[in-house]
């Protein structure tokens, strides 16, 4: 093994609070970053080209790939789950629909025992992160990283869905992510100038050539060392090498809901029967390292269209997709350009909710996995998403081997709440599918109930179709319970020089896609941790 280098900072994870983390602890020259990354760079033209999201999800090379433990409730189906692995981690593979979620979402984290979090302390590092296309107000940012639009949403097909919600009783939110959030809206993106703007390009691309950061992709880190019970870095493998990185000042797990609890884990931090039967000596007893997984429950409601209504003919033809391709390469315009979730809503399942506990994401045509391939033909389909579930998770060991995944359990539905909100978000979705909007371009549902199906039948479909939004969060939660992980600021229970920043801290998934909320997360400690290190030099300067 080589001499350990020393850093600062050791941020594992460069993902989408990781590449944040790199940029503002770097920013003062003196401090030196060191951002490692198991994956490999991101710049392929299957993450830059946001209609081509499916070949990086799809790819073992930018996906982590886990998949769930048999799901109880899903009559034992596993459920994958996509995780990007590589600069940018899941923002380079992700939908890139930009929400930042409700006021009531972060204003209820107080209830975990935590301070500094509620929406009025968020909102400056959400103004923070981005540039909206509108421009700086009040809520919303101009200046910052993330470039995030307004999608076009010209099609007819989004124009029927936004029609079709507003028959059945919604409003138009306008901008879902400044005011009014119910309601059906034209979506909003992290994309750029055609380009998907991942945390890599908006955050580590701009400063990957500052002398005090060091960007390390293939490099696995498989052990955090301690000295005692303080953390001093780390132990990871590269191209077949080990080597030893050390922290002068804090080591920073950033590897997201699976990553950075297994890690723990594998270091020692966890729930003392987990760690024994592999050998792991306990550093930190906490019994909710790997707890509290939370995730979006997301059906499909899938419509056949008349023939050339939806999008399907310049996606499906030879021509078509030639034509795609090269006015995304030579102007960065047209199908290549868009995610194509250009429209969406939030609504609540029933009248007695606090405030909206449903999403609709939306595509204007439908797609089928035949044989390893993607086969899109004329139709539309909703997703219909939970945001608040009552279930609860876990990520656990199932060895000692850092390159063998931790066991994922969703538990999804195992609460009766969720089923019953579920069923009463599918109800709705079909009236709004059923609504004269969609009377020139919807045929017959696919695989989808009838409006006339019972609540048995419903819930017997929904537990053959369920699957994931791809929002896990929560198995480091940040709290003052024997349950918590994280302190308010990321810190770990119990040791010292180690936070985890990231979504795992999260006390409740938001109400939103979880992109936003984690780099906002980021930006807020960042902030506290510069102001914090000022303070030091300060003192020392006067000492």
């Amino acid at each position: 093994m080589n001499t350990p280098q020393t850093f600062d900072y050791l941020i594992i994870g460069a993902g989408s609070a990781g590449c944040v983390l790199a940029n503002r602890l770097s920013a003062d020259s003196s401090t030196t970053v060191c951002l490692i990354e198991a994956g490999p760079s991101d710049k392929s033209i299957f993450i830059k080209m946001p209609a081509a999201l499916t070949f990086p999800i799809e790819s073992d090379v930018y996906n982590w790939k886990y998949e769930s433990e048999p799901e109880g409730e899903l009559f034992g189906r596993s459920i994958g789950q996509a995780q990007g692995r590589g600069l940018g981690g899941s923002s380079s593979i992700n939908g890139m629909v930009f929400v930042r979620g409700s006021e009531k979402d972060y204003d209820g984290w107080k209830d975990f025992g935590v301070k500094g979090w509620d929406y009025q302390d968020c909102l400056p590092f959400f103004k923070k992160m981005e540039s909206f296309e509108a421009g700086v107000d009040p809520r919303r940012g101009g200046n910052g990283p993330l470039t995030v639009v307004r999608s076009e949403a010209s099609h007819p097909l989004y124009k029927a869905f936004l029609e079709a919600g507003q028959e059945h009783g919604l409003a138009d939110a306008g901008d879902y992510n400044s005011g009014n959030r119910e309601g059906v809206h034209v979506t909003q993106a992290s994309i750029r100038n055609g380009v998907r703007c991942s945390t890599s390009l908006a955050y580590l691309d701009p400063v990957k050539s500052r002398p005090n950061l060091t960007v390390m992709t293939g490099c696995h880190v498989e052990k955090i060392l301690f000295d005692g019970k303080t953390a001093i870095g780390v132990k990871a493998t590269r191209a077949g090498k080990t080597l030893e990185l050390r922290a002068a000042t804090e080591v920073i797990l950033s590897a997201g809901a699976y990553g950075s609890p297994h890690l723990l884990m594998l270091s020692g931090i966890g729930e003392r029967a987990q760690l024994a039967p592999f050998g792991i000596p306990v550093v930190s007893e906490l019994n909710g390292v790997g707890a509290n997984l939370q995730d979006h429950v997301v059906a499909p409601l899938r419509y056949r269209s008349v023939p050339g209504a939806s999008v399907s003919r310049e996606l499906n033809s030879t021509l078509g997709r030639l034509i795609l391709g090269a006015r995304w390469l030579l102007f960065k315009t047209g199908f290549g350009a868009t995610n194509f979730f250009e429209v969406g809503a939030f609504f609540k399942s029933d009248a007695d909710v606090d405030y909206y506990n449903m999403q609709h994401e939306f595509l204007p045509f439908l797609a089928d996995f035949q044989s390893g391939k993607v086969h899109i033909s004329d139709g539309f389909q909703y997703f219909v998403s939970q945001m608040r579930p009552y279930s609860r998770g876990s990520v656990k060991l199932r060895s000692a081997d850092p390159r063998v995944h931790a066991a994922v359990s969703f538990n999804y539905l195992s609460v009766q709440r969720d089923t019953r909100e579920m069923i009463n978000g599918i109800r709705k979705t079909m009236d709004m599918a059923n609504q004269g909007a969609w009377s020139r371009y919807r045929l017959d549902a696919v695989e989808t109930p009838e409006p006339g199906a019972t609540d048995t039948e419903l819930a017997q479909w929904l537990r053959t179709v369920a699957n994931t939004e791809h929002h896990p969060s929560g198995t480091c939660r940040m709290g003052t319970d024997a349950m918590a992980v994280t302190d308010q600021s990321g810190r770990v229970h119990g040791v010292q020089h180690l936070r985890v920043i990231d979504c795992s801290i999260l006390p409740r998934v938001p109400s939103a896609n979880i992109n936003a909320p984690t780099i906002m997360v980021a930006e807020k400690i960042a902030a506290e941790m510069v102001a914090a290190h000022a303070k030091r030099q300060t003192k020392l300067e006067f000492a």
